[in-house]
């Protein structure tokens, strides 16, 4: 009787610390959870982008030549790598009023150069407005040269290559030539018919040989009807 009960309370103490094991093992494991979970790589954080500061635009007020304009907080930007006509010279109106209609009255973004100002203060700038480069369109328009780059002595600037392909590709803007002056009478006044050497006064009225220095060389119309024979030669 005695040695029944001794196991009797054996297996109830078995059974209790089995159970009590299983207990504890279960409380622990959350723990080991959380302990798995504190040693997971933790995400890398990205940096922060400001695209409002990447694209910060200012207003164009004023044009003052093809290739230089004013903002409105009072700068005054030279665009970068590029040169157009003076004032007087052929080119000079329609590279400014390339320029106007590209970005007067409008918000541009400036790119930075290999400097910063020229001697009179001006900003060195590329000049975007939207997807466009200013002073690239005015190159492809010939209204522009490439210029003040490596190959004149000033510093490479990051767009010289595309610009100097550019001027390459493009035809110079071209201005129509003045008519020539027709040309006075040898006996004095008035004024000469085209195509004739030397001098025959235009049309009308009709004029005959007796009335010109023969021979006569006919290089155009010939409305006085001078070369009868149509040699190209009247009055010989």
């Amino acid at each position: 009787m005695a040695v029944g009960s001794e196991l009797a309370d054996r297996s109830d103490r078995t059974g209790h610390e089995g159970r009590q094991a299983r207990a504890d093992r279960k409380q622990a494991s959350p723990a080991n959870g959380q302990e798995r979970k504190k040693h997971r790589a933790a995400p890398v954080p990205q940096p922060t982008r400001h695209p409002a500061a990447q694209q910060r635009t200012y207003l164009v007020t004023r044009i003052v030549d093809g290739d230089t304009l004013e903002l409105s907080n009072g700068e005054t930007v030279r665009l970068v790598g590029i040169d157009t006509p003076e004032v007087g010279q052929c080119g000079y109106d329609a590279a400014s009023t390339a320029l106007a209609r590209l970005v007067a009255g409008r918000q541009v973004r400036l790119g930075r150069s290999d400097e910063d100002r020229d001697r009179y203060g001006r900003l060195l700038r590329y000049v975007d407005v939207g997807s466009t480069d200013a002073g690239l369109r005015q190159i492809q328009g010939g209204l522009a040269i490439a210029r003040y780059d490596s190959r004149d002595g000033y510093g490479f600037h990051p767009r010289e290559p595309r610009y100097v392909a550019a001027d390459k590709a493009s035809r110079s803007f071209g201005c129509p030539r003045p008519a020539p002056a027709p040309q006075p009478l040898a006996g004095g006044g008035g004024a000469c018919a085209p195509g004739y050497s030397p001098c025959v006064p235009p049309y009308p009225p009709d004029v005959d040989c007796a009335d010109v220095d023969g021979p006569v060389l006919v290089t155009g119309s010939d409305p006085h009807w001078l070369d009868g024979d149509g040699d190209g030669e009247a009055c010989e």
